[in-house]
């Protein structure tokens, strides 16, 4: 299978691509397409394997040929959510474009990018980011498995690519425009050719690349947008969601009025945020030119992916994944964090109890002088230093089936009263089973019942079949459940990743089962 190399100017700002592919400069910046005094090296190669060429054998095995038009079968033999194809996003999608969707073998795509370290992370400061790409046509038990996760691309590093990322991913834009219109293919399994198509249907990233793949900008929550009512802290000087949930509530629900439980002396009237229309952003998107001194309050963009040059992309209603297991992992770890008070990864500090003093009304938590020192009163989601020992030797005891889960009982440390070396499985086993049992009997009844309902969601969440009428129930929940734990913790607890939870139910909705759209797969 051929793969084609593309010279890439050293600051990524263009491509020596199609009309350019002749130049010895970059248009940009002016740098050199060559190294100096050399016999015109490139200083930077991007790899890029085409995908149409991928996607024709697929079809040039009869076996393969037979899985890729699989989805109908499942979308009518099942009534469960068993595959993306009974999320909204792809039932609207063929509503949208019933050409494309009247012939099964037409080609649904997710996308997916992360950067890594090739060498050793002592050796040199280099990152890479690979693209991969998965049809979504084929059945459950097949979709994710390694052997039909492709690679796109390999983007060169030393550094990441930035908001330049857009520019280095138009050969892969290209394509998909291409394979709209459709490319006449093989069809082993019934013996002619037939015009694929194939679209995009949604990037899964974790947060970071998920930034820079879609543009955005300064407001973290790619669904709230500058209507997240998110404020940064005096004293902790952090982007806050506290107390931004409450609107996401029924009109008639008592936490509304509720004074002094969030921030003190507010009550709560406004809806929660109006998610804006794919044409709608697109026309947001395309007056960044004319409307430059309106970034940071208007807008929440940092350029225009060239994903939108597909004739379809604002059709689309999940364009990109929130990653549930970069998710998981981040509440894990700040629960953990501050519910055993570590004392450099804990949320409740001295600051975040100034921020409590100055926004909440909780008098037993408030900050006190001794001896001159400021000293911090013990908070009731902080376990007690002697009970800290009767967990960490319950971890050291605990034990799994083979491959259900990492041995974490070699992590724990009793010195130092810590757990090492936990990856994002295991927080992902810490917060969908671990947690309720771990901290039963150690918190206080109500922060335990709160933290159990938490773990319940993702457990629910995470399962491999999921229902419509079991995911609105999770949407209905885990806005209550928010608000509940605005109650328990700390102002600096609630970060970009606390509050994209609320988001999760709906994303379920539109895309189906999760395991399609985390970055497990892609990570291993």
């Amino acid at each position: 299978m051929p793969y084609h190399k593309i010279d890439v100017c050293d600051k990524n700002c263009m491509l020596y691509y199609k009309d350019n592919k002749d130049k010895d400069k970059c248009d940009i910046c002016g740098t050199s397409r060559y190294k100096d005094g050399s016999n015109k090296v490139p200083r930077k190669v991007l790899r890029y394997l085409p995908i149409i060429d991928r996607l024709q054998r697929l079809y040039a095995h009869e076996g393969t040929a037979k899985l890729m038009r699989s989805h109908k079968e499942t979308l009518a033999s099942s009534t469960k959510m068993l595959h993306p194809c009974h999320g909204e996003a792809w039932k609207q999608f063929d509503a949208d474009f019933p050409n494309f969707a009247e012939d099964a073998r037409n080609v649904r795509l997710g996308i997916a990018t992360d950067g890594f370290t090739p060498y050793k992370l002592n050796a040199a400061s280099y990152s890479c980011w690979p693209v991969f790409w998965v049809p979504y046509n084929l059945p459950p038990g097949v979709c994710m498995k390694p052997e039909y996760i492709f690679i796109a691309m390999v983007i060169p590093g030393p550094e990441h690519p930035g908001k330049n990322l857009s520019i280095l991913l138009q050969p892969l834009v290209d394509e998909l425009i291409e394979l709209w219109d459709g490319v006449w293919t093989w069809d082993a399994s019934v013996k002619r050719r037939f015009k694929m198509k194939a679209s995009y249907l949604w990037s899964i990233h974790v947060f970071s690349a998920y930034v820079m793949f879609a543009g955005h900008g300064v407001f973290a929550c790619p669904q709230c947008m500058c209507d997240s009512n998110a404020y940064r802290l005096r004293k902790g000087c952090k982007a806050t969601w506290f107390d931004c949930h409450r609107r996401f509530l029924p009109v008639d629900h008592p936490f509304r009025i509720q004074e002094n439980a969030f921030r003190k002396g507010k009550v709560v009237q406004e809806g929660p945020p109006r998610y804006l229309t794919g044409e709608e952003v697109k026309a947001q998107l395309y007056r960044l030119v004319d409307d430059r001194d309106k970034f940071g309050k208007e807008h929440n963009w940092t350029y225009i992916s060239g994903l939108w040059q597909l004739p379809y992309f604002t059709k689309l209603l999940l364009r990109h994944n929130i990653d549930v297991m970069h998710n998981e992992k981040n509440v894990a770890e700040a629960i953990w964090n501050t519910c055993f008070d570590i004392s450099d990864k804990t949320k409740d500090n001295v600051k975040a109890r100034q921020d409590m003093e100055l926004l909440c009304n909780r008098p037993s938590l408030h900050l006190y002088q001794r001896n001159g020192k400021w000293q911090r009163p013990r908070a009731p989601y902080c376990i007690d230093k002697d009970d800290k020992p009767k967990i960490l030797n319950w971890f050291q005891e605990l034990k799994f089936l083979d491959g259900y889960a990492a041995n974490i009982r070699r992590g724990v440390n009793l010195l130092q009263k810590k757990i090492f070396g936990l990856k994002s499985h295991d927080f992902h086993i810490f917060i969908e089973r671990i947690l309720p049992v771990a901290f039963r009997g150690f918190v206080p009844d109500d922060i335990w019942t709160c933290l159990a309902e938490l773990s319940y969601f993702y457990r629910q969440l995470c399962a491999k079949q999921i229902s419509r009428e079991s995911v609105l129930a999770l949407q209905e929940n885990i806005e209550i459940l928010i608000c509940k734990l605005e109650k328990i913790f700390p102002q600096g607890f609630f970060n970009p990743m606390q509050h994209l939870v609320i988001h999760l139910a709906n994303e379920a909705l539109l895309g189906g089962p999760v395991q399609y759209r985390w970055m497990y797969p892609f990570e291993r």
